[in-house]
Formats: structure tokens, sequence, C-alpha cells
């Protein structure tokens, strides 16, 4: 008789703790794009991405001139001297190829790394937010496909962070 009152007791235990879970979610893009600052990091972006551009186009340019230096100059060149410099064009533009192909990982490289202390901001906020109201569970509804119910505490994490 003690081990059904007992399991029944865990039962009840395990089902009022299991009902009794606080859900909530957020939107961090919402707080993201209102976060103090985060409008430095489109600058410091573009600033990045424009001195990227200035080594392209000085890579371009050097290429050109010796392209047209080559053309020039081509047909009273010897043969090793033509092989010489078709070859150095050659590896000056799979240089320029290259570089055109790391851009773009270098910009995303950079914005992760201006936007992180910002999410890591928000990270803590969210995490405050859940263990002064008590939260279990506080998702997103950036990657959520569906949710209906549960608290929206966005507002109380825009709160924490200061942002009207």
């Amino acid at each position: 008789m003690k081990k059904i009152t007992l399991i029944l007791v865990a039962l009840v235990v395990c089902m009022t703790s299991t009902f009794a879970q606080k859900y909530g979610h957020v939107n961090s893009n919402e707080i993201m794009q209102v976060m103090p600052g985060i409008d430095s990091v489109q600058i410091k972006l573009m600033d990045f991405h424009n001195s990227l551009q200035v080594i392209y186009e000085n890579m371009f340019n050097e290429f050109q001139t010796k392209k047209d230096r080559f053309d020039k100059e081509a047909g009273t060149m010897s043969s090793a001297v033509r092989k010489l410099r078709e070859d150095e064009l050659i590896a000056l533009q799979n240089r320029i190829q290259e570089f055109e192909m790391n851009v773009q990982q270098d910009i995303e490289e950079e914005k992760f790394r201006l936007i992180a202390p910002f999410q890591e901001k928000v990270q803590n906020a969210i995490n405050d937010v859940a263990k002064e109201h008590k939260y279990n569970y506080i998702f997103d509804t950036q990657i959520l496909l569906y949710y209906d119910g549960g608290d929206d505490v966005t507002p109380l994490v825009r709160k924490k962070l200061g942002i009207k």
C-alpha cells in the first residue's frame, strides 16, 4: 500500500511540475534592430567593405597596367619573356579571383565579430528575465514555426536593456 501511495505521489509531482512550466517567447531580431549603438555596426561594416574594395581596385589596376604593357610589347618579346609575363598575368588574375571569393567570407566574419557583443547583451537580458519571472523556456519567434500561448517577454527584455 505504501508503494502505491509513493508511486501516486511521485506521479502527481511529475505531472504537476510538467504542467506548471512557464513558456515565453521573444523577438530578438526586433530588439537587435533598436539596440543602442547597433547603427555603428553598419557604418563599421561599410568602412571594412570599402577598405576591401580599395585593395581589389589596386589589384585590378595592377593587372590592367601589366596586361596593357604586355599587349603593347608582346610583338617585341622573346618567347621566354612572353611566357614569363603571361605566367605573371595568370598568377595575378588568380590572386584577384581568390580575393573576390574570400571577400564575402571576410565580410560575414567581420559582421559576426561586430554583432557578437550585442547578441551577448540580448542573451544575458533574456536569461535574466527568465530567472526573474521564473520561465522554464523562452523561445525566439524568429525560428519558431508555430506558437500559441506563452508570454511575449520581448517588452521585459527591452526594459532590461533600457530600450523603450
